[in-house]
């Protein structure tokens, strides 16, 4: 995609005193009827970005051609990229009105979930802006305590994520065991708690409900819900499923949810394809429990950094300055504890 701020006015000149700045093929994602104005297209945005894999690509086993396809498309483009630094998140933003101040790595299913995070603690160390962690580790192992107490040691360590996503389809398809229904998961999940971590939650719709009974069962314990809910079943009743899920979930005061991930369920999606999940969650879950994350390096295989956060930016422009500070940076900072 071009990413240039630059457009071709020659077919579509610009309404007076309104100049769009965007490239042509910049637009086909972002425009609506009225053109973009320079002013919408280079507002500053300070942004921390809830929703990173900072990989050091030798610690994935996975990371290699030989990964099976998922519904996010070929990974061909990310295993020649190799690693996924915090420089290389720091260049993404460059040319854009995207003023990053933190990031939050989310864990990758590394072989070694302590040297993942001492990688990424070594990258925070020499990174202008802050970083926090998301560790991995398997809640149902007996052992699971151990492994917890070593990573919430580290001083960006703040939660754990594991994969719950369960789907009929093998691309959608992460687990194959229901790990909410798993007594050992259960206690292990209980012990976040008392090492002051939270949970990211990342699973389905067709799980919501179970969820929330999750959710309710630990209530000290902050969950954050990723990709905003992973509406994969786009028919009528999956998208029922979905939204009236989230306004479930919404009611749980321990629970958060991070829009990002939309263009690995939309490989074609526009400014106008994803505002409706946008203003969906905004309208279940407010403006205090909502956050914006760029799912980079996975979401570049669909987008450029610049067009995914702006188009974030271009969904939530009508909400007053201080709603749109808190979905992009106040309840970063409130829920990953910055």
């Amino acid at each position: 995609m071009n990413t240039s701020y630059e457009r071709d006015n020659s077919k579509n000149p610009e309404p007076a005193g309104e100049p769009a700045v965007f490239s042509e093929t910049v637009t086909d994602r972002l425009t609506t009827i009225i053109p973009e104005t320079r002013a919408q297209a280079t507002k500053p945005r300070p942004f921390i970005d809830t929703h990173v894999h900072l990989m050091k690509a030798s610690l994935y086993s996975w990371f290699n051609p030989s990964k099976p396809a998922t519904f996010e498309g070929p990974w061909d483009p990310l295993f020649t990229m190799g690693d996924f630094t915090a420089d290389k998140l720091a260049q993404e933003a460059e040319g854009t009105p995207i003023e990053l101040k933190g990031a939050v790595h989310i864990q990758a299913n590394a072989d070694d979930s302590i040297a993942e995070i001492e990688a990424v603690e070594a990258m925070a160390a020499r990174s202008a802006w802050p970083i926090r962690i998301i560790g991995g580790g398997d809640l149902s192992d007996p052992d699971i305590e151990s492994l917890l107490e070593r990573e919430a040691a580290f001083a960006d360590v703040r939660g754990v994520r594991q994969n719950l996503n369960i789907h009929p389809h093998p691309l959608y398809a992460y687990v194959d065991k229901s790990y909410m229904d798993d007594p050992q998961w259960l206690k292990g999940l209980a012990l976040l708690n008392k090492y002051g971590m939270s949970f990211d939650m990342q699973l389905y719709p067709t799980q919501f409900a179970r969820a929330c009974e999750v959710i309710d069962a630990n209530p000290e314990t902050a969950f954050i819900i990723n990709h905003a809910g992973m509406w994969a079943d786009r028919d009528l009743a999956g998208w029922q499923l979905w939204s009236k899920g989230l306004r479930n979930l919404a009611q749980r005061d321990n629970c958060a949810i991070k829009i990002s991930g939309l263009a690995s369920l939309d490989h074609r999606w526009t400014l106008e394809s994803i505002k409706p999940i946008v203003y969906t969650i905004l309208d279940a879950f407010g403006t205090d429990h909502v956050m914006f994350g760029s799912n980079f390096p996975v979401d570049k295989l669909h987008g450029t950094y610049g067009d995914i956060v702006h188009g974030f930016a271009r969904c939530v422009e009508t909400l007053s300055e201080p709603e749109q500070d808190a979905l992009f940076v106040d309840n970063a900072k409130r829920w990953y504890r910055f």
